[in-house]
């Protein structure tokens, strides 16, 4: 039955990916006509594979990653906020938004449209199947888990200090957040030990993961409670500090998802308050980031970064009831988590220029060398990316003289690398690598596994536009994470 479903699958993409081809390729048609089609298109498929999941793996099917990157990468990113493109111009003028449907805009969601179907084709394939029998995941998970699913009493509150200490740090040395100073003279001088900060600040998540599971034991162990509060303010009050608001709501994100794990439902309570931490978050950061955008320089302290935050938002609460209340809050949020608009410039971009100008990235050959990126330290490689991705979009592509990241989207991104062969070879490797990550470290399984499983799936299920920067994050944290499993967990 599965067989079927699967072969059905595959036809229901194959025929979904030669209709919006040929629509994107119909040059008679209006542009916003085919946009939207592209865009209905593309929800329909999305919808038809959840059911699917839904139907063959009714346990925890919403951590399922091809799930998540349905509705969070997908559905946010370029279907159901495209819908801004057909509201009355004025309902978005002051985002910066064009109302216009470009050329660049159809053949960029028809790229995404190639992406999804391809993304499932890989996750059906026979290769990703070959990687997740049954035998298969009892033999690797029996050669790298670690025996037991009880942690060792210093674990977490060695975490918490580790990754406590490397925030400081990182704040002190000027490279914490949007707080930092990323210029590529800083980038180039503090390379070699800046990505082993972030990796040592990353443990405090760790232990969050790790509290919130144990927390939400039954019954709890002891000490439980206060590692997981402490933690958790901790988390969100680092968020607030990063300037970026994904920080502020993803770890009551993870707490919803250590929730889900260990009772079987989702926790209302838990998703009233990351709206409500999301809502915080706008209000805090945007003045924030824009009082940081006009000062420039660095912050060093903790003070001086709380100081800033506060005279944003000071400044800025005076004005918020003025700007349209939760209808335009929702329109701001809608536009920022759409990428259509933002990722056709390097589409037209493409189009335009047959050869990047110098100093470009080297979106291809990044690519293929993401292993050795991964394992190879800078001190040995000083040739490595810098990881000014965004900065170089923003200025090159977009045309902007500020200092600020543009997130150009997986998409444009590939088109850079190989058009459209690109996106579809790499959201068919996406899709193999999601099956993997579901099985290999089920969400269900050994808590070894999930804690691999939690800390992997943004990487996959919410996909960057850095891809190499993906590659890069599996090749390198998924050894790392096996190993310290091994070290957290007793045998």
């Amino acid at each position: 039955m599965r067989i079927k479903r699967k072969q059905s699958s595959a036809i229901l993409a194959m025929i979904v990916g030669s209709l919006g081809l040929m629509l994107s390729l119909l040059q008679l048609i209006d542009d916003k006509f085919v946009f939207a089609v592209l865009t209905l298109l593309l929800l329909g498929y999305l919808w038809y594979e959840v059911v699917q999941i839904r139907r063959d793996y009714p346990k925890h099917w919403l951590l399922h990653p091809a799930v998540i990157c349905s509705v969070m990468f997908f559905f946010m990113g370029y279907g159901g906020t495209n819908v801004l493109f057909f509201l009355p111009p004025a309902a978005f003028d002051y985002l910066g938004l064009v109302p216009e449907v470009s050329p660049a805009m159809v053949t960029h969601q028809y790229l995404v449209l190639l992406g999804a179907f391809t993304l499932f084709l890989g996750y059906s394939s026979p290769l990703a199947i070959h990687f997740t029998r049954p035998h298969m995941v009892e033999r690797f998970q029996n050669r790298f888990f670690p025996g037991t699913d009880v942690l060792k009493e210093w674990a977490i509150p060695v975490l918490v200090l580790v990754g406590f200490s490397a925030r400081l740090f990182a704040i002190r040395l000027g490279l914490f957040g949007y707080g930092g100073d990323y210029s590529a003279e800083r980038l180039a001088e503090t390379s070699g030990y800046s990505q082993f900060l972030v990796m040592a600040g990353s443990l405090s998540t760790l232990a969050l993961l790790l509290a919130a599971l144990r927390y939400f034991t039954t019954p709890s162990p002891k000490n439980a409670s206060f590692w997981f509060w402490v933690i958790l303010l901790d988390e969100i009050f680092f968020g607030f500090l990063s300037g970026m608001k994904s920080s502020v709501v993803m770890p009551l994100v993870i707490v919803g998802f250590a929730f889900y794990l260990q009772r079987g439902i989702i926790s209302k309570k838990l998703i009233i308050l990351a709206i409500a931490s999301l809502v915080v978050a706008y209000a805090v950061v945007e003045p924030f980031r824009v009082l940081r955008n006009k000062r420039g320089g660095s912050l060093t302290s903790v003070s001086s970064i709380v100081d800033l935050v506060e005279v944003g938002f000071k400044g800025n609460s005076s004005s918020t009831s003025e700007e349209g209340g939760a209808g335009a809050f929702i329109t701001s949020f809608a536009a920022r988590s759409n990428l259509s608009y933002i990722g056709s410039f390097g589409i037209e971009y493409a189009d335009t220029y047959e050869k990047l100008p110098p100093g470009s990235p080297e979106f291809l050959n990044n690519i293929f060398l993401a292993p050795l990126h991964a394992l190879v330290p800078r001190f040995i490689w000083n040739s490595k990316p810098l990881g000014n991705l965004g900065l170089w979009y923003n200025q090159q592509v977009m045309g902007r003289s500020h200092f600020s990241s543009t997130g150009m989207g997986p998409f444009t991104y590939l088109y850079f690398a190989g058009g459209y062969v690109a996106v579809g070879i790499a959201f068919f490797i996406f899709g193999v690598f999601q099956r993997m990550l579901f099985f290999l470290f089920s969400p269900s399984g050994r808590k070894a596994g999930v804690v691999i499983y939690l800390t992997m799936l943004p990487s996959l299920a919410i996909i960057d536009s850095s891809v190499n920067g993906i590659l890069i994050s599996i090749f390198r944290l998924v050894p790392l994470l096996l190993i310290c499993t091994q070290l957290l967990f007793r045998r």
